[in-house]
């Protein structure tokens, strides 16, 4: 039986009309915005093999993603992620251009999300990468690019944290823990999870870096955050703490002050990135909107070393955004419906090219009868019916006829 002809797979939907039209212009403001600062488009597969996603220094979890075979018995997934696509497609048919590489895409990423959470497992993701740039001035064009994306497309109040990936690995190296472990207390932080994580931390024996864990979730704010975390954390943390203030304050003379914050406690799902990392949230919106950082050796694991960063932002969020501000509106009916009768129907096709010529908006009637024509005009609120024979004649819908 066709049990499941009728719906949808879990996680994906149906885009209709002014869904649609939102896409179309959230993709057409992110590609200015993007092509005005020198990044060029890219488009990886929809398919990749699963080897793309199982690096030595990241892993993409097998039960994260859509599996399919290929003909030869090969794993292959739907693309789960899109940075190390695009890092293979650098490393690989890119790896001779002149650096650094501005890349920018949309595309669809898959990936399977638990029960029950009400996350997409289809979704539509648009940023930018930039491949071998290292330094601070290439962290700031990041994060500005990525603020002005949110304002480009309208968003609502947003704030976008900022963190750095090496404050956790520097504390991580001084958990009683083997790798496993330090994954587990990882994903408690991703997850916000904090109190499951004091329990996981509270069998561990007392050190400075179990106290700093601990404090994550008071390492969150402003300037402030990083006078508490100096008193707290040793100076293996110094260096990453150092950073990322220069980039606070940098991003603070742009007055984004008041939409930056701080939050040593952010780590990503990703767990590729090497240096400043941030994510981006809108009022209302309980999910991640947008996130990146920098992913120095990612690109290495594809055989081409070099330093990188960039961000995606979830383009559905923004549309779904764009869509309650009441910005995109339903799709207009049509000015005139243009009727040939028999033996006239080329003669009605090209006087409708001929109106559509002059920017009006037109359909041509498919119906056999006048008469089936005026109904479907009513019905869809046409307020003008041309009759196309030796000479054209104009009905005004509800009006009587009109010559």
């Amino acid at each position: 039986m066709r049990n499941y002809a009728k719906i949808t797979p879990e996680g994906t939907r149906d885009l209709l009309f002014e869904e649609c039209k939102a896409h179309r212009r959230v993709g057409t403001l992110l590609t200015k915005l993007f092509e005005e600062r020198g990044y060029n488009e890219v488009e990886t597969p929809s398919l990749e093999f699963s080897d793309v996603f199982d690096c030595d220094s990241v892993s993409m979890p097998l039960e994260w993603m859509y599996k399919l075979s290929d003909q030869k018995g090969r794993l292959m997934v739907l693309r789960p992620d899109c940075t190390m696509p695009i890092a293979r497609l650098a490393a690989t048919r890119l790896k001779d251009e002149t650096l650094p590489l501005r890349l920018f895409y949309q595309q669809n990423v898959y990936r399977v999300n638990p029960s029950l959470k009400g996350r997409n497992d289809q979704f539509s993701q648009a940023g930018i990468e930039l491949i071998g740039a290292c330094g601070r001035r290439a962290d700031l064009e990041v994060i500005v690019t990525a603020i002005d994306a949110l304002e480009a497309c309208g968003a609502p109040e947003y704030i976008v944290e900022l963190g750095h990936a090496g404050f956790f690995k520097s504390l991580a190296l001084g958990l009683p823990v083997d790798e496993d472990g330090v994954e587990q207390v990882r994903s408690l932080i991703e997850a916000k999870n904090y109190a499951a994580l004091n329990d996981l931390l509270d069998t561990m024996e007392d050190s400075p870096a179990v106290r700093a864990i601990k404090a994550l979730p008071r390492l969150f704010g402003g300037e402030e955050v990083f006078e508490k975390a100096a008193e707290l954390c040793g100076k293996e943390v110094e260096a990453p703490l150092t950073y990322l203030k220069k980039v606070y304050r940098d991003l603070c003379k742009l007055g984004l002050n008041g939409r930056i914050r701080i939050d040593l406690g952010l780590v990503h799902q990703n767990n590729y990135y090497t240096g400043v990392i941030f994510r981006g949230y809108m009022r209302g919106y309980g999910d991640t909107v947008l996130s990146g950082g920098r992913y120095d050796r990612l690109l290495s694991e594809f055989g081409c070393p070099q330093p990188a960063t960039g961000f995606g932002v979830n383009v559905d969020s923004l549309v779904r955004a764009m869509l309650e501000r009441g910005e995109v509106t339903p799709p207009e009916a049509a000015q005139v419906l243009v009727f040939g009768e028999d033996g006239f129907e080329m003669k009605a096709l090209c006087h409708m090219r001929g109106l559509m010529e002059q920017g009006v908006r037109c359909e041509s009637s498919v119906f056999d009868t006048l008469s089936d024509t005026l109904t479907y005009a009513k019905a869809h609120g046409i307020q003008r019916v041309d009759v196309v024979r030796e000479n054209c004649r104009t009905i005004k819908t509800g009006e009587g006829d009109a010559k």
